[in-house]
């Protein structure tokens, strides 16, 4: 039926159009009958597009003599091609182009139409309104890059486009390129900022080195200090390439980075014991001495990291009980070695009433804290090891073979190994406690490093006097040598600004020192020369940082003989006028001595505050008694900065083993600097610039218009 109808002729009821398109199109029967099918057909009636009630339907000719429909505006009379009945060009003039169109304005108020959206202010969350902006969305994509140390390539991934185009359409992604170009940008912008701030500051410093998966070494600087609040901060300054680890490099590199940042006053140095570190402090203050930038003559600026200290003198002490740590160490690395030995593991830890996802973190060799974990978990599952080392095969032949050096291995651990491990880590975790309160950065630890050298000294002498354990004997006897090579003499071997940051705890003042020296086998005299020497020091920070610059007597008599040289070729009452100077030099030193007196002496002499309460913050103490102790607030904001450890900066390369991993290992140092340093940065806490008025400041507020209005309505009476 189909076929028949297919092949008729037209009908006089078919429009004109249908037969002409026929005959146009004469040289195939079939499309004649599609179209005379289709004009069978009733119309289908279009809806008219909504741009035509904005344009007045018409036509021009071309210059090739053509027809071409066209859409006139009707609000700027501007010609739009509309052929082949589309709307599309109409749609764009009257949207994007054509200010005077209504749609044009419409779409407009929609883009820039506010959305209310949560967004953080400092501690709270509150509504805001929000508009799309192109450069503020490039901005947080920079920061997304940066903080969360993505790839730049992670900007052209599949899934990423298609979550932003999601939730923001309008977003156009900038390319890796571009990427790394902004990365570096907010860089410079952010290092611009903090270098305002921190420009003329008195801070102080810590630096560490590294060497990358790329074979270049990197040296870290981190920047310590208060805020005009109060508040403790750390930003990394330098993160650079450097060319050895010989210490007059390492001293030249942080030279050129705190003049490249302004930084003129440096209170303390933080490195760890390494003879590089030394000679560069050395080559530091020869600088800064020639530079006149050398503060309190270098006294306070070369200081130990407490924390390597420590690992030092745990080092020494895990030597004497290697055999033990070793066999405990083999049975771990024998249940990590496989997941099937780990699986069958958990199956006895099961037995023993141990949770089935139970394990035991390995042992690092280069860090003793790592090593005292494992001992103390390893102790928690020791039934386990001893059924294992009764029951389960694998485990038992394991010990009996010879490890790569062609030994066998020690273990399993015995009773004996067992018993020494539970002792020393019962007394490495005093070590390991005040390793964790040292490594602190967000609140200040410069006051605790006198009195953790004491108590662990007092542990050490006990466990060195106590025969009962010969073992644990001989561990002390080898960390107390280390001890005293690095805390032995404090007169001579000691930074002093850890005895003046002791004293400047409320908590503690003179007594900390007196008790515990007391504690140790010293003379009441020693003692008392001690606190002494220590409160002389301080009364002398005192001057310095007063302004008073004290002369010795040799820059005296060196003073007098100028005088006296210049004597003979002045007029005769010269020598009257030098010793007038003199008496009225001498008798201004011994007031501001005085004054000296009376601040310090009022401060150790005020009450104690009481170590019972526990809401005690030491910063804030200090914050409210800066009109009570002008001068000693600005030592105890200086020395409250210094940190007793170089953890800040050691953490710089935890973070640069992450940017410079094998997949991004061509990144240039000066790249790697910006990616390192700006992470640091963005996750830091703002910068204090504005301070609330305290209660005093808001009374006195309240006193001075009370006497503004009293001056007024007196001025009004006497008019």
């Amino acid at each position: 039926m189909e076929s028949q109808s297919s092949h008729s002729l037209p009908t006089p009821t078919e429009s004109p159009d249908i037969v002409e398109s026929e005959s146009l199109e004469a040289g195939t029967s079939r499309k004649r009958a599609r179209n005379k099918t289709a004009a069978l057909k009733p119309p289908v009636s279009q809806t008219r597009s909504i741009f035509w009630d904005h344009c007045k339907k018409g036509s021009r000719t071309l210059l090739d003599g053509t027809i071409q429909p066209i859409g006139t505006c009707n609000y700027c009379e501007t010609q739009i091609p509309a052929g082949h009945g589309s709307t599309s060009g109409l749609k764009n003039h009257l949207v994007n182009r054509c200010r005077s169109s209504p749609l044009y304005k419409a779409a407009e108020s929609d883009k820039n139409q506010p959305v209310l959206t949560n967004e953080k202010m400092g501690q709270v969350t509150e509504l805001v309104s929000h508009t799309f902006n192109q450069k503020r969305c490039e901005l947080k994509l920079t920061e997304y890059v940066i903080i969360d140390e993505m790839s730049f390539r992670a900007v052209e991934g599949k899934g990423f486009v298609s979550l932003v185009h999601e939730l923001q359409p309008r977003f156009r992604i900038p390319d890796r390129k571009k990427v790394a170009g902004m990365v570096y940008d907010l860089f410079l912008v952010e290092k611009a900022k903090i270098k305002s701030v921190i420009t003329g500051q008195r801070v102080s410093i810590t630096t560490d080195t590294w060497t990358s998966i790329q074979n270049i070494n990197y040296m870290v600087v981190t920047a310590h200090f208060l805020d005009s609040d109060w508040k403790l901060h750390k930003r990394i300054i330098n993160f650079t390439k450097i060319t050895s680890h010989v210490g007059e490099d390492i001293g030249k590199v942080v030279e050129v980075c705190l003049r490249e940042w302004g930084i003129e006053k440096v209170f303390s140095i933080v490195v760890d014991n390494a003879t590089s570190n030394d000679t560069a402090i050395d080559y530091l203050k020869k600088r800064m001495k020639i530079e006149n930038t050398l503060m309190f003559e270098g006294k306070y600026l070369h200081l130990r990291c407490g924390c390597h200290i420590l690992n030092l003198i745990v080092k020494d002490g895990l030597k004497e009980l290697n055999a033990s740590i070793e066999s405990i160490k083999n049975a771990v690395l024998f249940i990590h070695s496989s997941p099937s030995r780990l699986h069958k593991f958990r199956e006895f830890a099961v037995l023993a009433k141990f949770s089935n996802t139970s394990t035991v973190p390995m042992d690092i060799k280069t860090r003793w804290n790592a090593t005292y974990k494992m001992l103390e978990v390893a102790l928690k599952f020791r039934r386990v090891f001893e059924r294992m080392a009764e029951e389960w095969l694998p485990f038992i032949k394991y010990f009996r073979e010879k490890n790569e050096k062609g030994k066998v291995r020690v273990g399993p651990p015995s009773h004996e190994n067992w018993e020494n491990a539970k002792a020393f880590v019962h007394f490495l975790k005093k070590f390991y406690d005040v390793t964790l309160e040292l490594s602190a950065s967000k609140t200040p630890t410069s006051q605790l490093l006198y009195q953790s050298m004491i108590a662990l000294q007092i542990e050490i002498e006990k466990k060195k006097n106590d025969k009962s354990d010969p073992i644990l004997q001989e561990v002390a006897g080898k960390m107390m040598l280390k001890f005293q090579k690095y805390w032995g003499e404090w007169n001579t071997t000691v930074n002093p600004v850890i005895f003046i940051s002791n004293i400047l705890d409320p908590r503690n003042k003179l007594q900390m020192i007196k008790v515990s020296m007391k504690k140790l086998p010293a003379t009441s005299t020693k003692v008392q020369d001690f606190v002494d020497k220590v409160k002389s020091d301080l009364a002398t920070l005192w001057a310095e940082y007063k302004g008073i610059n004290e002369t010795t007597n040799v820059e005296r008599q060196n003073m007098q003989l100028e005088l006296e040289g210049g004597a003979g070729t002045s007029n005769a009452g010269d020598g009257l006028w030098d010793e007038l100077f003199t008496d009225v030099e001498a008798q201004n030193q011994e007031e501001q001595l005085k004054e000296i007196s009376n601040e310090v002496d009022k401060y150790l002499a005020d009450e104690i505050e009481k170590r019972s309460n526990q809401s005690f913050n030491l910063l804030e103490w200090w914050k409210g008694s800066e009109t009570r102790y002008p001068i000693l607030s600005l030592i105890a904001k200086d020395i409250f900065a210094i940190p007793s450890s170089t953890v800040a900066s050691e953490s710089a390369f935890s973070l640069g083993k992450r940017v410079v991993d094998p997949f991004r290992s061509s990144l240039s140092p000066k790249m790697v600097e910006a990616l390192v340093c700006t992470n640091d940065w963005l996750r830091a806490e703002d910068f204090s610039f504005y301070k609330d008025p305290t209660d005093d400041d808001l009374e006195l507020y309240k006193e001075i218009e009370e006497i503004e209005k009293s001056n007024f309505y007196n001025t009004l009476s006497l008019d």
